[in-house]
């Protein structure tokens, strides 16, 4: 049945706390001296309100200082967890962040059975502070193999500049595997296409602008973008409000345009306020929203007096949906996590099997798909483990989703990719597992709350 997203926000029932984010954001604090703390969440409070009131000047500055990114994270997963804290939700940077801590809570009682957890938690919160999801796709990684019956499952001590070493130990019975774990941030090839995504919308939307024009811009590349000129998206658009045709297809992408029917975004503002940018907001304005395209979404609005994030009224209004479809592309993609595999297996020793798993945080269209899969697969099957024992990758694809639902504060869907390795000899230590979810099973388990 269609979705109808005609509908208000709820005013009540948000006085909920979350006991299990709440549980796994007092322990990982806990291994922190509590001054220490208490002066970076100070830090985060007062750098975050003084923003929040830039924005409600129309303002748009940085929410939050990186070089303390965990900090931030946790100051929003008990934005997220705690009634009392909910006023400093931010549903843009919050959307990734709040299904994170929920699992760790879930995962506490099997996490305080692992060997070291507690100096690797202490590292992640006062040494991996700018880079935090490491550590954190460490722990989700050492609670699956916990929570599936590996009964000792060992952090294995760090020895930077003198030896490298894997970071799980996990055994059972007289089965031993060493486990390393590479969470996957943005490669290069992804950064600079996204780059030239946005540069590429960016001039788009200045010619809605200074036409008056509220465009909704579809946009498959079937390039890569480095290899399109960057108004190629602009002149499109020029075109059209020129009078030329609403889709396109040649070499370079498939397009379609069209103008906003205002209709539903105009009847829900005038009873509420819809955060700007979000899916929310993109569905209302062209119909739909899907995880698997990227959006930029420009225009004029003015901040509600309460909520500076969400727009309580909203001028001329342009959105992007974007595509990179290009198989050269893809196959870069591919090459990145190759390398990604071999830096891992450098990690392992030779004594016993190893396993890689490698996370990605997949949004818009950096999304796993069938295509990613193969290229991956293929990558892997020509691959060399070298000294180590590699047997197994697992690629852990974990998908946060701006939720269009009413009734659904946060919503994480989930893929698992087996990779194996030439030559194995071992059968998998964690066969169709999954991170975030209990189950086993196949691929595709989705968390919402």
């Amino acid at each position: 049945m269609a979705r109808n997203p005609l509908w208000i926000a709820q005013r009540h029932g948000q006085d909920w706390n979350d006991a299990e984010s709440i549980a796994a954001i007092e322990w990982m604090v806990a291994q922190t001296p509590p001054a220490e703390w208490q002066s970076r969440l100070d830090r985060v409070r007062q750098t975050f309100f003084a923003a929040r009131d830039r924005w409600a000047a129309g303002d748009r500055i940085a929410l939050f200082d990186p070089s303390d990114l965990i900090a931030w994270y946790v100051f929003q997963g008990a934005a997220y967890a705690t009634a009392t804290e909910r006023g400093n939700w931010v549903e843009h940077e919050a959307f990734r962040i709040a299904p994170v801590f929920r699992r760790l809570g879930q995962l506490l009682p099997d996490l305080r059975k692992v060997a070291g957890v507690e100096q690797r938690v202490a590292t992640l919160m006062r040494g991996g502070r700018s880079t935090p999801d490491n550590g954190i796709y460490e722990l989700l990684v050492a609670g699956a193999y916990a929570r599936r019956g590996w009964r000792h499952v060992t952090f294995v001590p760090e020895q930077p500049g003198v030896a490298r070493t894997p970071d799980l130990d996990v055994r059972r019975g007289r089965s031993r595997w060493a486990v390393e774990c590479k969470r996957v941030g943005q490669s290069e090839y992804s950064g600079l296409e996204r780059d030239r995504a946005e540069l590429m919308s960016g001039l788009a939307h200045a010619v809605c602008e200074q036409a008056a024009a509220s465009l909704d811009i579809k946009i498959a590349y079937l390039d890569e973008l480095s290899r399109i000129d960057e108004a190629y998206l602009a002149n499109h658009v020029a075109a059209f409000l020129d009078g030329g045709p609403p889709h396109w297809k040649d070499a370079f992408g498939e397009g379609f345009l069209a103008h906003i029917d205002r209709a539903q975004i105009d009847a829900v503002l005038r009873h509420d306020d819809v955060y700007f940018g979000s899916s929310r907001m993109i569905e209302l304005l062209i119909g739909d929203y899907h995880m698997a395209v990227d959006y930029d979404v420009r225009g004029d609005w003015e901040p509600g007096a309460e909520r500076p994030f969400h727009a309580t009224t909203l001028g001329r209004v342009s959105v992007v949906s974007w595509l990179s479809v290009s198989d050269e592309a893809a196959r870069r993609k591919a090459r990145h996590f190759r390398s990604m595999v071999s830096g891992a297996a450098s990690q392992l020793p030779g004594d016993c099997p190893g396993v890689v798993h490698v996370g990605y945080e997949t949004t818009g269209g950096n999304s796993v798909d069938g295509r990613r899969h193969g290229l991956n697969l293929a990558q892997i099957a020509t691959f060399q483990p070298g000294a180590s024992r590699l047997q197994w990758v697992y690629g852990n694809y974990m998908t946060p989703e701006h939720s269009v639902d009413r009734n659904e504060s946060a919503a994480l869907s989930e893929t698992t990719a087996i990779y194996p390795v030439r030559g194995r000899r071992n059968t998998e230590p964690l066969p169709n597992h999954m991170l975030f979810m209990d189950e086993d099973g196949d691929p595709g388990y989705h968390w919402h709350r």
